[in-house]
């Protein structure tokens, strides 16, 4: 053939933990927003998932059958660290130990993203998301510690899924404490806080981890104009 895809090329696909793991109250795991999360008539409230922290072997089984070789996964915050700030949890520490492990054994190629709008409960409740700083500070902490346990078997990172989305992230687990209010400011606040969060971790894995890399990941759709009128088209610019 003409033209190959590059040997290095990664295929593969991508989750949130909270949408795949289930275990939501198991390993010493903390809440996070989404475990408040009421069943709607087409949704679940994922307190079972998928069932990946049970049967993520029997996944990754089936991810190599079908000839992926990358696996981007999201660590649970609450998992690692029930409250956001306070201690770190060992044992959802060495759960993911043994999740990457899994994965390169089978020539899975582990992917990690940090943070996918599952706010810890506890700082959701106590300083209303990423509007505070403490926050910001609290995954910075976080993330560090990640980078520090997974650096040397996880080459590519990821700070947030959609950073751009992070401000109205409170609409998708019912829990406004997650997002802020509506004031404007507040959501400028905190993409300012998710922004710094995301350069410092960038720094420290390339301080500390300089065999890895940090990516960035924009939640970004394409608008297309119902037709090919002008005034279709000018409305989809802005959109998109």
């Amino acid at each position: 053939m003409k033209n190959r895809l590059p040997a290095d090329f990664l295929w593969g696909n991508s989750v949130s933990s909270m949408q795949t793991e289930g275990a939501w109250n198991e390993g010493g795991k903390g809440m996070s927003v989404y475990d408040i999360r009421q069943p709607a008539e087409f949704a679940s409230d994922w307190k079972v998932a998928t069932d990946s922290y049970h049967r993520y072997r029997e996944d990754f089984d089936l991810m190599q059958d079908l000839g992926m070789n990358c696996y981007r996964f999201q660590i649970a915050w609450s998992r690692v660290c029930p409250d956001g700030d306070g201690e770190f949890n060992e044992q959802g520490i060495a759960f993911y130990h043994q999740f990457i492990d899994e994965l390169i054994a089978r020539g899975i190629e582990p992917m990690i993203c940090l943070y996918h709008f599952d706010m810890p409960l506890s700082l959701a409740e106590r300083y209303n998301g990423f509007t505070d700083r403490r926050v910001m500070d609290a995954f910075i902490r976080y993330g560090q510690k990640m980078i520090a346990c997974y650096g040397d078997k996880v080459k590519y990172w990821l700070t947030f899924n959609g950073a751009e989305s992070v401000p109205f992230a409170g609409s998708v687990s019912d829990f406004r404490l997650s997002a802020g209010g509506e004031d404007l400011r507040e959501l400028y606040l905190i993409q300012h806080h998710v922004m710094m969060a995301h350069v410092h971790l960038t720094h420290y894995l390339h301080q500390t981890k300089p065999q890895c890399l940090m990516g960035g990941m924009l939640a970004h759709a394409l608008v297309y104009p119902a037709t090919c009128k002008p005034r279709d088209i000018l409305c989809a610019q802005p959109a998109g």
